[in-house]
C-alpha cells in the first residue's frame, strides 16, 4: 500500500458529513482532487474547504470512472440507499481505499455484497463509524476491558429521534464494540407514524425503540423513537458498577460518571446494597466528527485494526431486524440475517 502522503482523495456527497469528510482528509494532509455532488448549488462550501481547485461532477459514475489512477481514497458521503452501487463501481475501477459513511448500505445482502466485492478486488473498505474514534470510547472501552465495572450484563440506550439507519446505526456499533460481542437477536417496533425524512420522501428511515441480545449473554435496551424528545444518554451495566453517559451527542460532550463496588465489597452478594465509590475517569479530547472521521480514515490507510466492515453488516442487521420484528408483532428476529430477511430492504439514511 502506498504511504499516507503520496495519496489523493476524491469525495462523493456533499452535504453535512461530504464536507466533514472534506476537513478529515485536508487534516491529515492530502489533497481533495475530486468532488460530487447531484446539486451543483453544493460545490462552492465544499471547493472552498478543499484548499485548491478540485474537478467537480454531478455524476458520481463519472467521478470514479474519470479520477481512477488520479484519486487513490474514495470517500462515500452519499445517502444510504447508493452506498453500494458506489463501493462496487469503485471496487471495480481498481480504487485501492473507500470509506463509506454509515449505513453501510440497506440491506444485510447489499452490505455483504459490498465487503465481499472489495475484498476481491484487493481494495480497503470501511466505514465511518466515528463514535468507536472519539478518545471517550476508546479509554471506556479499555476501562470495561479491564474490568472496572464486572462483567457487562446490561446497556441502555436512549437517544430519540434520528432515525433506526442514521444515528441508531452508530449506536448499534458502538454497544457491540464497547462489548467487543455482536448481537445474535433483535426485538423492537418502528415508529408507527414517522415524520416525513428531511432527507427527501424517497428516504425512510423512522425511529423506534427494543431490546437486542449479543453473543456475551448481555443485552441493551434502544429508546430510538422519533416521538423521544430526549437529550443522548447511555447507562452501561456491570456485575460491580454502572457507567452513566449524559449527553453523549458532540458538540456538547457531555459527562462520563462510572461508579463501582468497592474491592473489599465484590464479593458480596449482589441482592445486598452496597455504597459504590467513583472510578476515575479522564474522558480525553472534546468529541469531534471531523477528528474522529479523520482516525478513520489513518486507520484505513494505515495499521486497519478497526473492522469497521464487520460492524458495519452487523450494525445494518439490527437497524433490519427492528423492521423485520416490527412486521411480525415484536417476535425476536436471529442475527446475524439469513436467508430471505438478507433482502430485506429499507431505504434508510
Amino acid at each position: 500500500m502506498a504511504g499516507m502522503a503520496s495519496l489523493r482523495a476524491a469525495v462523493i456527497g456533499l452535504g453535512g458529513m461530504g464536507r466533514r469528510q472534506i476537513e478529515a482528509v485536508r487534516q491529515a494532509g492530502l489533497p481533495v482532487v475530486a468532488v460530487c455532488d447531484v446539486a451543483e448549488a453544493a460545490f462552492p462550501a465544499a471547493v472552498a474547504l478543499c484548499g485548491g481547485a478540485p474537478r467537480s461532477y454531478t455524476r458520481w459514475q463519472d467521478l470514479v470512472e474519470r479520477e481512477r489512477g488520479q484519486a487513490e481514497i474514495l470517500l462515500i458521503a452519499t445517502n444510504g440507499p447508493s452506498h453500494h452501487a458506489i463501493a462496487l463501481a469503485a471496487a471495480s475501477a481498481g480504487y485501492p481505499y473507500i470509506l463509506c459513511e454509515k449505513p453501510m448500505a440497506t440491506s444485510g445482502r447489499a452490505a455483504r455484497e459490498m465487503a465481499q466485492a472489495c475484498a476481491a478486488a484487493g481494495a480497503r473498505l470501511a466505514v465511518n463509524l466515528a463514535r468507536r474514534f472519539y478518545d471517550r470510547s476508546i479509554r471506556l472501552k479499555q476501562l470495561i476491558a479491564g474490568g472496572a465495572i464486572g462483567e457487562l450484563q446490561h446497556i441502555n440506550v436512549s437517544v430519540g429521534a434520528g432515525g433506526l439507519g442514521c444515528i441508531g446505526t452508530h449506536y448499534f456499533d458502538l454497544v457491540a464494540w464497547l462489548a467487543d460481542t455482536r448481537p445474535v437477536w433483535v426485538s423492537g417496533e418502528v415508529d408507527r407514524n414517522p415524520a416525513p425524512n428531511v432527507r427527501g420522501a424517497q428516504f425512510f428511515d423512522p425511529g423506534g425503540c427494543g431490546m437486542a441480545g449479543y453473543a456475551n449473554g448481555m443485552t441493551a435496551c434502544y429508546q430510538l423513537s422519533g416521538e423521544a424528545a430526549i437529550t443522548p444518554y447511555m447507562q452501561i451495566v456491570g456485575t460491580d458498577g454502572v457507567v452513566n453517559l449524559d449527553n453523549w451527542t458532540p458538540p456538547q460532550g457531555g459527562k462520563v460518571e462510572v461508579f463501582a463496588r468497592p474491592a473489599a465489597q465484590r464479593g458480596a452478594l449482589k441482592t445486598r446494597f452496597v455504597l459504590p465509590e467513583r472510578v476515575p475517569f479522564e474522558a480525553g479530547a472534546a468529541m469531534d466528527v471531523v477528528r474522529a472521521t479523520r482516525a478513520c480514515l489513518d486507520d484505513l490507510v494505515g495499521a486497519h485494526r478497526e473492522n469497521t466492515v464487520a460492524g458495519g453488516i452487523d450494525a445494518v442487521d439490527t437497524v433490519i431486524g427492528f423492521h423485520l420484528s416490527s412486521r411480525r408483532g415484536g417476535a425476536r428476529v436471529a442475527l446475524p440475517l439469513v436467508g430471505d430477511d438478507l433482502d430485506f430492504d429499507v431505504p434508510i439514511t
